[in-house]
């Protein structure tokens, strides 16, 4: 598994340049962007095999199981950074177990993860990766609320794809508000390229300001969203609230109602409180 630059070839590392030139196989999501990569580097390869994620198991198997009859050396990367970290290298390695003959080995360098931690300021060392933002209002929503409750450690990273991050920056400002919950956000496009950009700020007041800056979509995505400082998280409201809800659900009461009934007496958001009933529902009907 070795790891390639993310945007400045001067990163990769004398070690992935050697497995490079010498594997059998060179196995990699995209062969033009890979072999544009090779004869960036000076070197000569002929065997590229394009493994993406729209390869079957079973084509993968087939793969597999003829370089581990033939002993073959194969090298595994990923368009950019490290193989394995969110792209098809994942599955490659979750069907090894099946073939004993065959030796995992990482060629470590370059990740769009650590590089953006380094410059995050994540001071209490603590994060969760994601992978992908979700698409979907309701799985948004639950990840705030998870995050605002501060059961899932305290900062999730994520990767955006250039025509997607408007639209996220969109749903979160929408999420935040609908929380009342200021978070700390920070979003970096193109890592180690030249047009490397930073931005901090928190909650929808920033992303807000974010917006009306007329960004420039291009280039790949990483961003984090973070407990503020200092951030207090009141664990007995919540309780009471959702012990309150589930008695309104099992005395028959509609989820629609009940949720209705805690947004105005807790003062809890009306998409959070139905969201909420609807997870008790469905926990009451198993």
């Amino acid at each position: 598994m070795i790891a390639t630059p993310i945007g400045n070839l001067s990163d990769i590392t004398d070690r992935a340049r050697q497995q490079l030139a010498q594997v059998d196989e060179l196995w990699c999501e995209d062969t033009r962007h890979t072999q544009a990569l090779l004869n960036a580097l000076g070197i000569a390869r002929a065997k590229l095999k394009r493994v993406d994620q729209h390869i079957e198991d079973a084509s993968l198997k087939k793969m597999l199981k003829l370089a581990e009859d033939l002993g073959q050396w194969i090298g595994v990367v990923t368009d950019a950074g490290t193989p394995g970290v969110s792209d098809p290298g994942a599955k490659i390695v979750e069907l090894l177990s099946e073939f004993p003959g065959i030796r995992l080995e990482p060629v470590p360098g370059p990740s769009a993860v650590s590089a953006f931690v380094s410059i995050a300021g994540l001071s209490h060392g603590m994060f969760e990766f994601r992978g992908f933002f979700p698409r979907n209002d309701g799985e948004i929503l639950q990840l705030l609320s998870v995050l605002k409750d501060g059961d899932a450690g305290k900062t999730f990273i994520f990767f955006e794809s250039p025509n997607r991050v408007l639209a996220t920056i969109t749903a979160l400002k929408k999420t935040c508000e609908t929380l009342d919950f200021t978070p700390k956000f920070v979003f970096a496009k193109e890592l180690t390229k030249i047009h490397e950009t930073l931005w901090m700020g928190d909650g929808s007041k920033f992303l807000e300001w974010f917006q009306a800056q007329g960004i420039d979509e291009r280039g790949e995505w990483v961003f984090s969203i973070s407990l503020p400082k200092n951030y207090v998280i009141n664990k007995k409201d919540e309780a009471d609230w959702m012990l309150t809800l589930e008695c309104l659900i099992m005395a028959g009461i509609s989820t629609k109602d009940s949720a209705q009934i805690i947004a105005e007496r807790f003062s809890v958001a009306k998409k959070l409180a139905y969201q909420s009933a609807l997870e008790i529902q469905k926990k009451i009907k198993k």
